[in-house]
């Protein structure tokens, strides 16, 4: 089973504010990877103008959940290595939730302002960010 093998207990033994991010971030992950699978279908359809373009996007969007997915799991861990990452991934998710917002797109625009909030704020309370012991 490899490093997987190893989630159950990490899950079991993170504090509650990590298991929450761990949480948002596989659903962030779970998204991700459907909407690239739903990219890559409609390049295959009629009526699209640019299939590289399309099925590029899905392409994107598969490698980008499958990332987030990766990212919640060292959270769960609690591995250092994945806190920047993590941040990072959270941070460039608020610029386009509030373009999202302005152009008046609200079902998608407040989900990627709330989540990520939560996610940054669920770390902190759960001291992912603060003073750890290295990766083992």
């Amino acid at each position: 089973m490899g490093r997987f093998g190893a989630v159950p207990a990490a899950i079991r033994a993170a504090p509650a504010p990590a298991k929450v991010a761990g949480l948002l971030l596989a659903l962030e992950a779970l998204t991700l990877l459907a909407l690239g699978v739903l990219q890559v279908l409609r390049g295959f359809g009629s009526g699209i103008d640019d299939v590289p373009r399309t099925e590029m996007g899905g392409l994107l969007a598969l490698l980008g959940g499958a990332g987030v997915a990766v990212l919640a799991v060292g959270v769960l861990r609690r591995a250092a290595a994945f806190r920047s990452p993590t941040l990072v991934v959270q941070l460039l998710c608020l610029p386009v939730g509030w373009g999202l917002v302005q152009a008046g797109n609200y079902a998608y625009g407040v989900p990627l302002l709330v989540v990520p909030l939560v996610i940054v704020v669920a770390l902190l309370a759960a001291g992912v960010f603060g003073p750890s012991e290295p990766d083992a």
